[in-house]
């Protein structure tokens, strides 16, 4: 029922269950379609900068739920179009077949000194293989275009160039929480490599992260994940500015995203390995006056090191820091806030103890 609701394709799904003098049951399930194209327009503003989004999508296709969508994001140093294509049952096999095209623009000409700019495409399945566990594997083909100017680092200079680079990536899931959506209980386990076929770099990533939900009391929802990603070149080269380590924003709240670890004269250069833990505590619906407010208490803890050029500039410490956090759909999109004291940390990092993004759809 679970996965028939997040296909997006029906506004109600109801179930029966008849059960015969011969104890066999039968579930019926009812369904009420829906429009499933969308036109997708947002806005958001926070303290480290703002966003806006453009989307057109089509999740039923010819009728076979096909998912066709197109999306254009500005930040404020970033342009990011996508155009995907998704079938999630191709000819039958129960598999995925999955098309995109991407170009990714990213300015920090005036603070940072480089510009890159990187465009391919990519063809991708997804299929469980065994019962709960998934494999995804992908190809993909990538053109990036690197120009400098005065400002940039000598790393940022040294790294100056085109590059084209073809890799093959896969996923190993095993998925045993008890729903996709606001999970309250199980775990989720994802392991992700990419592997170089043609590249300049050679550089090889791995990723490992596992998540893991239980229900305290009545309805709190007490949370863990652990996060671990690493990307070093199997030739001996440096690893390309845009493909070293950074860490999400979601990983560790209190700091502002990409301006933690390993710093390059002014520049925050990322490193060939990173690791985050988190933990929170959710009170969905916590205020009795608002519907659709959800309360989080969360303590994280994060590092990013190595720099597989200069190990002298090397930041190894770990950051972390609690709070709490509110997030709250309302009528014209949603709105997050959370409130966090950071507790330990580099001296060249840079804190951001309040952050607030407000969105809208429609």
């Amino acid at each position: 029922l679970n996965n028939i609701k997040n296909s997006g394709l029906f506004s109600n799904v109801k179930k029966t269950i008849v059960e015969d003098d011969e104890n066999n049951k039968t579930f019926n399930i009812i369904v009420e379609e829906q429009p499933t194209g969308s036109i997708m327009a947002g806005a958001g503003t926070g303290s480290s900068g703002f966003s806006t989004m453009l989307g057109i999508e089509e999740k039923n296709y010819l009728g076979k739920g096909i998912s066709l969508e197109a999306n254009l994001e500005i930040t404020s140093d970033t342009v990011n179009f996508l155009l995907n294509s998704t079938n999630p049952n191709y000819k039958n096999s129960n598999k995925s077949l999955s098309y995109s095209f991407e170009n990714t623009l990213k300015d920090v000409m005036t603070t940072s000194g480089f510009k890159s700019n990187k465009s391919g495409f990519n063809i991708a399945s997804k299929f469980e293989q065994y019962e709960d566990i998934y494999f995804r594997p992908k190809l993909s083909l990538y053109y990036e275009d690197i120009e400098t100017n005065d400002n940039a680092s000598a790393s940022y200079k040294k790294q100056e160039g085109t590059y084209l680079e073809n890799e093959f990536s896969y996923s190993l899931i095993l998925n045993k929480l008890n729903q996709s959506y606001l999970p309250s209980e199980g775990f989720k386990a994802t392991f992700f490599q990419s592997l170089p076929i043609y590249t300049d770099d050679y550089s090889i990533s791995n990723m490992f992260e596992i998540s893991k939900y239980f229900t305290i009391g009545e309805n709190a929802i007490f949370s863990s994940s652990f996060f671990a990603k690493s990307v070093n070149s199997l030739n001996g080269e440096d690893v390309r500015i845009t493909k070293r380590v950074f860490l999400p924003q979601r990983k560790l709240r209190g700091f502002k995203t990409r301006k933690i670890g390993p710093k390059d004269n002014t520049d925050y250069i990322g490193g060939n390995y990173g690791m985050a833990l988190n933990f929170a505590t959710t009170l969905p619906n916590v205020f009795n006056s608002f519907e659709n407010v959800d309360l989080s208490l969360f303590y994280d803890a994060a590092n990013i090191w190595g720099v597989d050029y200069n190990s002298e500039i090397d930041s190894n410490k770990i950051r972390s820091s609690t709070g709490v956090a509110v997030d709250w759909l309302t009528p014209v999109g949603p709105l997050t806030f959370s409130l966090s004291q950071p507790i330990t940390k580099a001296s060249s990092d840079q804190t951001e103890s309040f952050r607030f993004d407000i969105g809208t759809t429609f």
